[in-house]
């Protein structure tokens, strides 16, 4: 999942790699996400790259009031969105949080802002690019 992130944020956002990635193995220790507290923060590519990429391997359409998993599946396995992620993507704006019974069953609500926002920054043509092509399954060392 690393080499996927970073050359998604990378392709799209001119992102030099990161040490850390904002999506882990559903084996991490996720904790429930809440609403949105008070306050808000910039949006970064980190926080569009992760719901970019969930939202890709979910099949969803980029559209406001679009509900994107938490949670995910590619290439066998089952993916997370981290907590502090997932609270940074609400505090800015590009989502709301549905919350679930278990983190596992959180969802994201997309915001016009969010498709405004990547939209802005990436080019309609290529994020329509990305959303539409398959998903990479090996990686060359930058």
């Amino acid at each position: 999942m690393r080499e996927y992130f970073q050359s998604v944020e990378r392709r799209l956002f001119g992102a030099e790699p990161r040490p850390s990635i904002p999506i882990k193995a559903i084996t991490f220790k996720a904790t429930a996400l809440s609403p949105a507290r008070s306050g808000s923060r910039d949006v970064t590519s980190r926080e569009a790259t992760a719901l970019l990429i969930a939202a890709k391997a979910a099949g969803c359409s980029l559209e406001p009031g679009q509900i994107v998993p938490r949670s995910f599946r590619l290439w066998n396995n089952e993916w997370i969105i981290e907590n502090g992620c997932g609270q940074d993507i609400a505090q800015s704006g590009l989502a709301d949080i549905e919350p679930g019974a278990t983190p596992r069953e959180d969802r994201f609500i997309l915001s016009a802002r969010f498709i405004q926002w990547v939209e802005t920054a990436v080019g309609r043509e290529r994020l329509e690019a990305f959303m539409a092509s398959t998903v990479q399954t090996h990686f060359t060392p930058a």
